[in-house]
């Protein structure tokens, strides 16, 4: 099947909460990323294996997708940085699946 990037989320924006030198998520609202689109199973779960594949803060900002959105938490001093990771996670996964769909169409017409 021939993916064309309309059919992947793509981030439109953030709704970002007052923030706090220390994070408490049980207190604390998240940050939200907003998509376009809600994305489907298999890439929500592709992009949770980056988060954690990363191990850093990413793993520690407790990221999670709901619907068309992805909440992360962050402090004064580490959300630019949280934010910046979550987009290139995004884009990357976003051109990874893409060039796998594409792969995928070439050989099924080479056949």
């Amino acid at each position: 099947m021939l993916l064309n990037a309309s059919m992947l989320p793509r981030i439109i924006g953030f709704d970002v909460p007052p923030l706090h030198e220390h994070v408490d998520s049980s207190a604390d609202e998240a940050i939200t990323v907003l998509l376009d689109s809600e994305p489907g199973a298999h890439w929500a779960e592709l992009f949770v294996i980056k988060c954690e594949a990363l191990a850093s803060q990413l793993s520690l900002a407790e990221v999670r997708i709901e619907g068309s959105k992805i909440y992360f938490f962050g402090s004064i001093s580490d959300a630019r940085e949280l934010a910046d990771a979550v987009i290139s996670i995004v884009n990357v996964l976003n051109d990874q699946l893409m060039r796998e769909g594409n792969d995928a169409a070439s050989r099924d017409r080479g056949s």
